[in-house]
């Protein structure tokens, strides 16, 4: 009878280790752990992020200004990394600081003051940041304030069926007309619509305003389309921000970016391996000697998104000469000129999106 019972109880130990090994086993499986910070990301800790959390645009006339902007490609970051506890702290600043009684973004605050107007496009890529992070890390509360952001930008941003850019957070009555085209995030209207809170024809219209944009001769996008008369407007002096981004959102939705990636890849070309901030409409000559890490991270996002890695190669190494790269300065790793102290959140922000997502993709 004795015998009878340890055997059982060793049986029962047995099992339990088995379900822990096995219960561990599967935790470690299914996560992924928190990448090492890149250079960037430490610069960004040791200068732009204060110790009150807030992202400052600068480090010199506006280190006490924090964008929308920042907090959103902050959380994209993050998410690209694996790191869920300065995720976590992002959105308690986000929580606290930023959102408003209806869920809305106010684009900037300066000090203690907030601007309260908002931008579509900032609104936009906090929400698509919630709702990967509620379904990567299993956290709920992700998900449902993503959830309650989409319904009030469905609710007040709309005109028309479709998000405009801005809208007046003290009077909702009081919002734009038109839409810039480098605004429309199709990740955040997949999940928007996936939830059912974005209607399918919401959808459709915003997905046709893009992917039916007529091009320039050169394969140059539209800057805006006007709700009102249906008709869209060109910039004469063409910033290629604007241009990436439109044309990584639709390659997010299957288009034809061939135009974009044959002027870009003519313009680094002709330009010996650069490729500057503005160009001209109608000639697609530059018309500025400056080049930007903010082009060269989403010119190589869009071409990840298209599977264009080689070209994405170059176009990091480019980037990378923009960085400070002596290991002994205190500023190494940021893209910040050194003399002037001349930096900006929205260059680094986006330099270590694309760094981070080439390193995850194996692209580089």
């Amino acid at each position: 009878m004795r015998a009878w019972l340890i055997r059982g109880l060793l049986s029962l130990l047995v099992l339990g280790v088995i379900i822990v090994v096995v219960c561990v086993f599967s935790e470690k499986s299914q996560s992924t752990p928190v990448k090492a910070s890149l250079a960037t990301e430490t610069f960004i800790q040791n200068y732009l992020l204060n110790k009150e959390g807030f992202i400052q645009t600068n480090i010199t006339d506006q280190n006490n200004v924090y964008l929308s902007e920042s907090v959103g490609l902050w959380l994209e970051y993050l998410i690209e990394k694996n790191d869920s506890i300065q995720f976590k702290q992002q959105v308690a600043i986000l929580e606290k600081y930023f959102l408003t009684k209806d869920h809305l973004v106010p684009w900037k605050i300066e000090g203690t003051k907030k601007y309260l107007v908002n931008a579509s496009i900032d609104d936009l890529r906090i929400v698509n940041s919630l709702y990967i992070a509620g379904e990567k890390w299993k956290t709920p509360f992700y998900t449902n304030l993503a959830k309650k952001m989409s319904k009030s930008l469905v609710r007040n941003q709309s005109v028309d069926q479709l998000m405009v850019d801005y809208i007046d957070l003290t009077n909702m009555d009081d919002k734009g007309e038109v839409i810039t085209l480098s605004y429309i995030m199709p990740e955040s209207y997949k999940r928007m619509s996936k939830v059912g809170i974005l209607s399918d024809e919401m959808y459709e219209e915003t997905k046709d305003v893009l992917l039916k944009a007529p091009r320039s001769k050169i394969g140059f996008y539209p800057k805006e389309y006007n709700i009102k008369t249906g008709k869209y407007s060109y910039d004469q002096k063409v910033n290629l921000i604007d241009q990436f981004y439109v044309g990584l959102h639709e390659a997010q939705w299957g288009g034809d970016v061939s135009p974009l990636l044959q002027f870009a890849k003519k313009a680094f070309k002709e330009g010996n391996g650069k490729i500057y901030g503005q160009y001209d409409r109608e000639t697609a000559q530059p018309i500025v000697q400056y080049e930007a890490p903010a082009v060269y991270a989403l010119a190589i996002l869009m071409c990840m998104e298209i599977d264009e890695r080689e070209f994405a190669k170059q176009l990091y190494s480019q980037m990378l000469t923009l960085r400070q790269n002596q290991k002994k300065s205190p500023y190494y790793g940021g893209y910040i000129d050194v003399d002037s102290k001349d930096t900006h959140s929205f260059d680094n922000l986006l330099a270590i999106i694309a760094e981070r997502r080439g390193m995850n993709e194996k692209v580089f």
